[in-house]
């Protein structure tokens, strides 16, 4: 890791924007080394700042079925607020789809999965996301 909250490799990188998202781009094939990086960011992330919501742009890559199990076995519920992919094809979102219900499995909390076509509609959905929950807690 490169500097708290960013990893930076291959063709692939994330970083932090506080104070609860992570931004994740993916370019090309995703490796089963590359999940196992990016796992490992988004434990490392909920253990710094807690509950977060990832963007995760997907568009212009694709995930290797190893590296779609690891994801199933290995990602946590309660890591996330929620994902949102950014540019998700069909397959895509069938895969996001099955990933996310495997961790409701696992996990201890349920979260939202999300698709969008743009990182700005990602964050537009995150901010009022945000705001409802933070109603829901005042209310």
């Amino acid at each position: 890791m490169q500097k708290q909250d960013e990893l930076k490799y291959g063709e692939h990188h994330a970083h932090f924007e506080p104070p609860d998202t992570l931004v994740a781009t993916f370019n090309g094939l995703i490796s089963l080394d590359d999940v196992k990086r990016t796992s490992q960011l988004y434990r490392e992330t909920f253990e710094r700042h807690g509950q977060y919501y990832c963007i995760a742009d997907i568009g212009r890559s694709q995930i290797d079925t190893a590296g779609r199990r690891y994801l199933s076995d290995n990602g946590r519920s309660e890591w996330f607020h929620a994902v949102i992919y950014v540019g998700a094809d069909m397959v895509q979102r069938t895969f996001g789809k099955a990933i996310a219900l495997a961790m409701l499995f696992t996990g201890k909390s349920s979260f939202e999965t999300v698709f969008v076509a743009t990182l700005d509609e990602a964050r537009a959905w995150v901010a009022q996301h945000r705001t409802a929950r933070q109603q829901k807690k005042t209310g």
